[in-house]
């Protein structure tokens, strides 16, 4: 078989690319090229997969914008409850609000030390001398 006929074939039939058919014949992409052009249904089929291409182009942008969607949506669980918890610390720590004796026991875990008979935390002495703003003890 010529080569014409068979990029002719190649191209028409078995719908390969100019490349495919240039890497398998061993011969450029211009030849193939020039050869199709001699034909009359190359303008055709040009046509006809420029179309096709377009499809599956914009088919494959919808997935992946579809994919990167779904991606955020999945953000990270310890990227939120680090963010909840600056929220919190920022909340109780205003200069406008005052923080409450539960959080000042949470923020200063090493000061306080519970009594089980009494119910409450107390303020630890071994840790040196008590600030005037911390309480002595704290409820439950």
């Amino acid at each position: 078989m010529k080569k014409i006929e068979c990029i002719e074939k190649l191209y028409f039939e078995e719908k390969k690319t100019l490349t495919q058919i240039a890497e398998e014949l061993k011969v450029s992409v211009s030849y193939v090229t020039k050869i199709l052009k001699q034909n009359q249904m190359y303008s055709i089929e040009k046509e006809k997969r420029k179309e096709e291409n377009l499809v599956k182009r914009r088919e494959k942008q919808k997935e992946s914008i579809y994919k990167k969607r779904k991606q955020n949506r999945y953000v990270d669980l310890s990227y939120i409850a680090v963010k909840n918890s600056h929220e919190q610390a920022t909340r109780e720590l205003s200069k406008s609000h005052t923080i409450g004796n539960q959080a000042l026991r949470k923020w200063c875990s090493n000061a306080y030390q519970y009594n089980s008979k009494k119910k409450r935390y107390e303020f630890n002495a071994g840790n040196g001398v008590r600030p005037i703003d911390l309480p002595k003890y704290i409820k439950i």
